[in-house]
């Protein structure tokens, strides 16, 4: 964690300088601009020490019993690890919804890691109440167009999880959904809309969206 935000100093390609934060985008020859907000849900992979081991960061399988990351802001042990990530997504929440109610910016994109589908009631209100006009993110080996979802209240969000790892959710062939596990999204952003297009691993465009302005 503080490696990869230490390493945003040390490359001119890698840009995280913190666990979560905020990045205004402009467009002054369009006359627009968008602000993009990187936040981190880890807190859905945080569970209690001995529960699924192999899908848990506060799993006690793979770390020693006297594992302490409080040296770099982290949870200072097993036991507390879970409770800490709650807390932390919980002061998330709280500057996310703060930054987007004073955001003036013509687009606002929130990017994180998990999927489309988490904490969906949540964003649902993000998008109602504040304007919210895209999530874009990851965590699944597979590419997914969620266009103005109804579980997300109408938002667009987009899992593009392809370049985590070699194996895909399915096969890339064979599946009904194989001409989607591996790709990337395709977005073109002007004052009017958000164009959204998936390129599977073929190169064909399999699925297209269209996200339109709000008129800020």
């Amino acid at each position: 964690w503080d490696q990869q935000i230490a390493y945003t100093w040390a490359s001119n390609r890698w840009v995280m300088p913190a666990a979560y934060w905020s990045q205004r985008v402009e467009y002054p020859d369009q006359g627009f601009s968008a602000d993009i907000f990187m936040i981190d849900s880890n807190v859905y992979d945080a569970r209690d020490p001995d529960e699924d081991p192999e899908h848990n960061i506060c799993g006690a399988l793979h770390s020693p019993d006297t594992a302490n990351c409080s040296a770099a802001g982290g949870p200072p042990s097993l036991s507390q690890c879970k409770e800490w990530f709650e807390k932390f997504w919980q002061r998330q929440q709280t500057w996310l919804e703060g930054k987007l109610q004073q955001s003036t910016a013509n687009w606002k994109i929130v990017v994180t890691h998990f999927p489309c589908g988490h904490a969906s009631s949540w964003y649902a209100g993000l998008h109602r109440r504040f304007g919210l006009d895209l999530l874009v993110t990851g965590h699944r080996h597979d590419q997914e167009l969620w266009a103005h979802s109804p579980q997300l209240g109408g938002l667009t969000c987009i899992v593009t999880g392809g370049g985590g790892g070699i194996t895909s959710e399915v096969s890339p062939k064979g599946h009904a959904t194989s001409n989607s596990q591996y790709g990337f999204f395709d977005i073109a952003i002007s004052k009017q809309q958000i164009r959204l297009e998936l390129v599977n691993q073929e190169g064909d465009i399999v699925k297209k969206g269209t996200v339109y302005s709000r008129g800020r």
